[in-house]
């Protein structure tokens, strides 16, 4: 076996325990925001000391669920621009792949730090993988209006404000409801941009 290969193993390994205390994590939280760090790790099935030594504390925690998730739709959006994608064909891929980073993450149901509010002072900022996420968004709808594609006379900040507070209030639902989740991203992009597209 190669050093490369024993050098990439670790990593991967550790990935997937990151990947799986987040969402386990982030499952925990979203029915109870004050959870222990020893109950995520007891529904983990890990050492409480294996969760210190990755986050300090709850709020690291959390931080680093919104991060992730910002980061994994931040790379539908790259991916989009790589293949050229129109923006109403790239924002719906986006809605859908967001409501599925939702459901693996559900503490972001219960959470308002993906909602981008740049004119509320009284609020903490989003996280910066949040916030490049907003700005590519907001720059798609941007390019979206000027490709004539979607309605000019709507504000461009309305439609990630739009995409985030529905999904919130739908996802919910739907967890109340034992809605089919697999559906959820799909449903909400229709109705978004069928009222944000021009007709």
């Amino acid at each position: 076996m190669s050093e490369s290969v024993r050098r990439r193993g670790p990593r991967s390994d550790a990935q997937r325990n990151d990947e799986h205390i987040l969402r386990t994590a982030a499952r925990v939280l979203a029915d109870d925001p004050h959870a222990t760090i020893q109950r995520i790790a007891d529904e983990a099935e890990v050492a409480r000391m294996t969760i210190y030594r990755r986050y300090r504390n709850r709020d690291a925690i959390r931080r680093a669920i919104h991060d992730t998730a910002a980061i994994e739709a931040q790379r539908v959006i790259s991916d989009a621009r790589d293949r050229e994608l129109d923006p109403r064909t790239a924002l719906r891929e986006l809605i859908i792949e967001m409501a599925a980073i939702i459901q693996r993450y559900p503490m972001l149901s219960v959470n308002t730090a993906w909602q981008p509010l740049p004119a509320d002072t009284h609020r903490p900022s989003p996280p910066p993988a949040a916030r490049r996420m907003h700005q590519a968004v907001f720059e798609l709808v941007e390019r979206g209006q000027a490709e004539g594609v979607l309605r000019s006379d709507l504000p461009p900040e309305l439609l990630p404000q739009a995409i985030v507070g529905t999904l919130h209030i739908v996802t919910r639902f739907a967890r109340s409801r034992r809605a089919d989740p697999s559906e959820l991203g799909v449903q909400v992009a229709e109705l978004l941009l069928t009222g944000f597209s021009i007709r």
